[in-house]
């Protein structure tokens, strides 16, 4: 979908085109990973992998068999490259879809788990708490860290973020697309229906 009249034309209630699968919305900075873990969850190459980032202009919908959900890929934010008026109109874009689907369950953020959440990544997230969307961290590209060392003070910074955003330890996890580290459980949160 490509435009704010499209999204509104898709929902109904809780249903998206006519299915009544749940949504879970996949938000992250271009480059993120989102696209690989999209293809490493469903087990296909659905989405469109790139080392370009930005190429995710449009929202995508991915059926989720495992977990009876319905993927909804968001464009990437922060994409440097891209006009304001480009940035701008996906901000809208994104809004309206976030403000329209009643059927939207959660929301999993994507974090680098390199960087932890930049100034970017906290202003989607408060965006997402204001809008009253649940939401998950996700800190990819786990297999990146290569020491013992390097997990542990990632892991401490990402428990640091999470307090500061009044988030508890359990909204997050740490996969990688790569190895499959942390997938299983990630498949296994989603599918569990929110209280």
């Amino acid at each position: 979908m490509g435009n704010e009249e499209q999204i509104r034309d898709a929902l109904n209630g809780d249903f998206l085109k006519g299915r009544g699968e749940p949504r879970v919305a996949m938000v992250g900075r271009s480059n993120v990973g989102k696209s690989s873990l999209i293809n490493a969850l469903l087990g296909g190459r659905l989405a469109q992998v790139s080392k370009e980032p930005g190429k995710t202009r449009l929202l995508h919908f991915y059926h989720w068999p495992e977990t009876k959900r319905i993927v909804a890929d968001l464009p990437g934010y922060g994409y440097a490259r891209a006009s304001a008026e480009d940035r701008n109109r996906w901000a809208a874009f994104i809004q309206t879809y976030i403000q329209s689907d009643e059927g939207l369950e959660r929301a999993l953020v994507l974090v680098d788990a390199r960087h932890g959440p930049t100034e970017l990544d906290l202003e989607a997230i408060r965006f997402l708490q204001e809008e009253g969307v649940p939401l998950h961290l996700v800190f990819s590209k786990w297999d990146t860290l290569k020491t013992q060392s390097e997990r542990a003070r990632r892991q401490k910074e990402g428990a640091a973020a999470l307090q500061a955003l009044r988030m508890a330890p359990t909204q997050a996890s740490w996969v990688s697309s790569e190895t499959g580290y942390g997938l299983r459980e990630l498949t296994r949160l989603v599918s569990t229906a929110l209280e």
